[in-house]
């Protein structure tokens, strides 16, 4: 008897402190957002609270609703936001009635409202998911840019290439304290049945393993970090090679390129005119060169054959060393982007052409041009 009073007992200030454990969830973001535009080299960002929206930095927000604009994105205005007036209200009465039920002592009490705050969380996901795609999709027909076809919804979790802006969205505090309160809470009902049967069914083993599999933090974006690993060999990776022609770090998204040897050496450059250049002064025996391949300006990653791929040169670009010339995969991007930007459309040999003619590389090498 002494034992099943004890377990009860554990399972009730178990489910109490789950729902004490959900307040800082009140004052610290639920969400995070980073963006990093050319503009705007060291990022924009915004935290999601329970009740507001408010930039990482003072103006982080207003600059954010800037960007919005020229691509026709809606404004972020925290205050036109309904969600954020009746989220608080949700959260609120899931701490009241878990203490509630924590002072009863039901384990079906303490099932029923575990069950209520997973199907509010649910519920939570789907409408921030909802939001997102209205939020990137549903763009203003007068927008000072316009490309047809193109969406910017960032994604829930993960970091994604939108064009120039690369966009890292990922759970903050304030989500991992509702984590742990649900992995409480679902302790808090094993023990409860564990004490009022004698034993666990395996109704709660599943629901302690969907908890489990639910609340696991997110993992690092597979691809985006590079590495180098298998399964990479077709993405560029940023922040870790120096460029062997123009000098500095690959860091620019969207630019690069790639020159793989017969030995498996692996040349990474900051932008295609440095691998066009590098090519051009004949720094490595063509019989060596393996293969030729640069990024996918749309997909900020992925690395083309430059001999099949279609560039972009055009004065409205800014690409790191000057000469502004992109690549680009699918055609009706190619037009959409041309459009956009303006410019002319040129082959490999022809983007071979322009930087021999442009930076007389034939003479003496530019250097780092910044």
């Amino acid at each position: 008897m002494s034992g099943t009073m004890s377990g009860t007992m554990k399972s009730r200030i178990l489910l109490a402190i789950a729902a004490l454990v959900m307040l800082p969830a009140f004052v610290t973001p639920l969400w995070t957002i980073h963006l990093t535009a050319p503009q705007y080299s060291d990022g924009l960002g915004m935290h999601i609270y329970v009740h507001d929206v408010r930039g990482h930095e003072r103006h982080d927000l207003q600059n954010i609703n800037i960007l919005n604009h020229y691509i026709g994105m809606q404004p972020i205005e925290p205050e036109e936001i309904p969600e954020l007036e009746i989220m608080p209200w949700i959260l609120g009465g899931l701490v009241v009635t878990g203490l509630v039920v924590a002072a009863i002592g039901s384990p079906w009490l303490m099932a029923g409202w575990l069950g209520l705050f997973l199907v509010a969380g649910a519920a939570g996901m789907v409408d921030f998911y909802l939001w997102n795609i209205d939020y990137g999709h549903n763009l203003s027909p007068d927008a000072p840019i316009r490309i047809p076809d193109m969406t910017y919804s960032p994604p829930i979790i993960g970091t994604e290439q939108i064009l120039n802006i690369r966009a890292s969205s990922y759970p903050h505090l304030g989500s991992l304290f509702l984590a742990i309160s649900a992995l409480l809470a679902g302790w808090a009902v094993f023990l409860g049945f564990r004490a009022r049967d004698g034993t666990t069914s395996s109704g709660v083993v599943l629901l302690l393993v969907v908890l489990l599999a639910a609340c696991g933090g997110p993992g690092e974006p597979a691809s985006n970090s590079g590495g180098g690993s298998e399964g990479q060999s077709d993405r560029i990776v940023y922040g870790e090679s120096q460029d062997p022609y123009c000098g500095g770090t690959v860091e620019q998204v969207r630019w690069g390129g790639e020159l793989r040897t017969t030995d498996g050496e692996r040349l990474r450059f900051r932008s295609v005119e440095c691998l066009a250049a590098y090519l051009l002064e004949g720094k490595v025996d063509q019989t060596r060169v393996e293969s030729v391949k640069v990024v996918d300006f749309p997909d900020g990653w992925k690395l083309l054959d430059a001999e099949r791929a279609t560039f972009l040169h055009s004065p409205n670009l800014s690409s790191p060393n000057g000469l502004n010339i992109l690549a680009i995969e699918a055609p009706k991007m190619q037009q959409n982007l041309k459009d956009a930007y303006t410019g002319p459309l040129l082959s490999w040999t022809e983007v071979l052409e322009l930087v021999a003619r442009e930076w007389e590389v034939d003479d003496v090498p530019p250097g780092e041009i910044s």
